[in-house]
């Protein structure tokens, strides 16, 4: 059973929420408006699935191992327009669009009414310019990782951008790498951009 005895010891990934089949795990803002899990221990089993996701307890808990060295690029978006838009020199965009006319997914942050924020996995490239540049917000993530893995097991392609304990969390839960979430299936980004790449 998840315990946050310290908020040091919790990213508020919810994963642990995510993964709880009994309902048990809710989340609450504290005063600074951080995600922290409470757990209803009348609906709780014991079952330690929170604790076997979350990557602050069990962290690379898969042991998974994209690549021996990091491949890194560097780019940014040859439309002024978009540029102007993002924060990270629009190379989000350039990827979702590239996922979008794959008939993939793409995941990430949004706004919502009330000014706070989630995350979203979608097929609908409308939603792309809510999706992109930084919210620098923590982002709600209830169902996400569920979300994202239905799609997988159905071997659609999924981008997902989110923090790195998002990430981490979501291969927790996986349970291992796949084929489909990987970038591997987007290798020749770098031709789009019509630029020498250099490794």
């Amino acid at each position: 059973m998840i315990e946050i005895q310290r908020k040091e010891d919790c990213c508020g990934c919810n994963a642990c929420g995510d993964v709880c089949s009994h309902g048990a795990i809710r989340f609450k803002t504290d005063i600074e408006g951080f995600w922290y899990p409470e757990v209803d221990a009348e609906k709780c089993t014991d079952c330690g699935l929170c604790e076997k996701v979350c990557p602050l307890i069990s962290p690379n808990k898969n042991n998974v191992i994209r690549f021996e060295k990091p491949l890194v690029y560097a780019a940014y978006h040859k439309d002024n327009r978009i540029r102007i838009d993002s924060t990270s020199g629009g190379v989000f965009s350039a990827l979702a669009d590239k996922m979008f006319t794959m008939q993939g997914y793409v995941g990430g942050a949004v706004y919502n009414e009330n000014h706070t924020v989630k995350h979203i996995v979608t097929n609908d490239r409308e939603l792309l310019p809510q999706i992109r540049s930084s919210k620098y917000l923590q982002s709600y993530t209830e169902t996400l990782y569920s979300g994202i893995k239905n799609l997988l097991h159905k071997s659609e392609k999924v981008l997902v951008c989110a923090a790195p304990c998002q990430i981490a969390a979501l291969y927790n839960i996986l349970g291992k790498d796949h084929l489909t979430l990987t970038m591997r299936h987007l290798t020749d980004f770098p031709k789009s951009f019509g630029q020498k790449v250099e490794r």
